[in-house]
């Protein structure tokens, strides 16, 4: 028997939701044991993985405003857990980065896994954009 397009739609529908709750619930396994919010570990990790974000790449990776983007950099800076950066040549131009601290900070998030947990979740990632990558096609 051949299901519907409703039927394949609500199917569809449903598998999205479960995917959006497990990534998050993965998010807050990660960030569970952290004294921080989601957010802010969310951001240590983009700085420890592009080295360096301005402002407004922050804002639109988080979808926030850039004034909600600076507090949350304020936040990080008073743990010195990142530092601003003004670029030389142009002044107005700041880079946030990590911190020696903030890069210990985020290396301990990790520790809680151990070497194969850490591949297996590495593989099961590939596997999981692979697999979105053909939905875009």
């Amino acid at each position: 028997m051949k299901k519907s397009s409703e039927g394949i739609i609500k199917v569809m529908m449903e598998e999205m939701f479960s995917i959006q709750n497990k990534s998050k619930n993965f998010t807050q396994l990660l960030t569970n044991d952290e004294n921080l919010s989601e957010n802010l570990v969310l951001l240590l990790l983009r700085l420890k993985l592009y080295r360096y974000m301005k402002i407004t790449e922050i804002s639109e990776a988080f979808m926030l405003t850039p004034g909600a983007a600076t507090s949350m950099c304020d936040k990080l800076e008073d743990l010195n857990f990142v530092e601003r950066v003004r670029i030389k040549d142009d002044r107005r131009v700041v880079r946030v980065s990590l911190t020696k601290k903030g890069e210990e900070r985020v290396e301990a998030i990790f520790t809680k896994f151990s070497k194969e947990k850490l591949e297996k979740i590495t593989s099961v990632l590939i596997e999981i954009n692979a697999l979105f990558a053909k939905i875009e096609e």
